[in-house]
């Protein structure tokens, strides 16, 4: 009897090292992909979050329409309760909040739907190396029942050096050209404005934010701290009031 041949023929060779070839080429093509993926998921949530933010644009606008010109008056966190929603002790489950002045104004949508206006999806919240600082392991949304932070000088006059307090500003004093001029966005540009050292990236870029500006319009851009300026201006300036100095981006 002729012995088998135990070794490997030919062919069964050639198939293993294809093999071995077609796992490292996908190994190699999940290298560029994974990246691009992710990549991709926050551009769409960026986008998504100023989506959002138009809306509210226009819901600013049929506010003030509405008010002949005057934004409104909330003297407790003015900067979270323009707008947003409530849960239940019950079940803690999202309803309108009523007695946030900017809230029949938004656009209806299902609110526990990451698609909601009130809610970026990007939130991670805002936290910070001290414990209870910030909104800890919840979300923006889930601490203040909405994601974006307002300028709160827009609807406390004091705040904005007017000695009349108990009112918002009116579009009418307001000296700050509507293209500049914050109205809300990520609460990143707060964060960075005030040298918390709390995080509140949500974009993947450190000091770059989604703004919602006065005349409606809505952009991608870098946060400076203060005393810097550049084309966003986050404390309005108001006719009577000595405007806050300010340093040329550049210096």
């Amino acid at each position: 009897m002729v012995p088998m041949d135990s070794r490997p023929h030919r062919g069964e060779g050639f198939t293993l090292l294809e093999l071995a070839i077609s796992l490292a080429l996908v190994v190699a093509l999940l290298a560029v992909l994974l990246p691009a993926l992710a990549t991709a998921r926050v551009t769409s949530a960026r986008d998504r979050c100023a989506d959002h933010l138009h809306r509210f644009g226009g819901a600013w606008t049929m506010y003030l329409q509405d008010h002949a010109g005057a934004f409104p008056y909330v003297p407790t966190q003015p900067a979270w309760h323009y707008a947003g929603v409530r849960f239940s002790t019950v079940n803690g489950e999202a309803f309108p909040d009523a007695q946030r002045p900017l809230t029949p104004y938004v656009p209806e949508m299902t609110i526990e739907d990451e698609t909601h206006v009130l809610r970026c999806p990007a939130d991670r919240g805002i936290t910070g190396e001290t414990t209870g600082v910030g909104t800890g392991s919840r979300t923006a949304f889930r601490s203040y029942g909405t994601s974006y932070r307002a300028s709160a000088a827009l609807m406390d006059a004091s705040i904005a050096g007017l000695t009349d307090a108990h009112r918002g500003l009116r579009r009418a004093e307001i000296t700050t050209v509507p293209s500049r001029l914050v109205l809300m966005g990520d609460p990143l540009w707060f964060e960075i404005r005030e040298r918390t050292d709390r995080d509140a990236v949500w974009h993947g870029d450190a000091d770059r934010a989604n703004l919602l500006f006065l005349d409606g319009s809505v952009k991608y851009m870098q946060i400076r701290p203060r005393p810097r300026v550049g084309p966003a201006v986050f404390e309005p300036r108001v006719r009577g009031v000595d405007p806050v100095v300010e340093t040329s981006p550049g210096s």
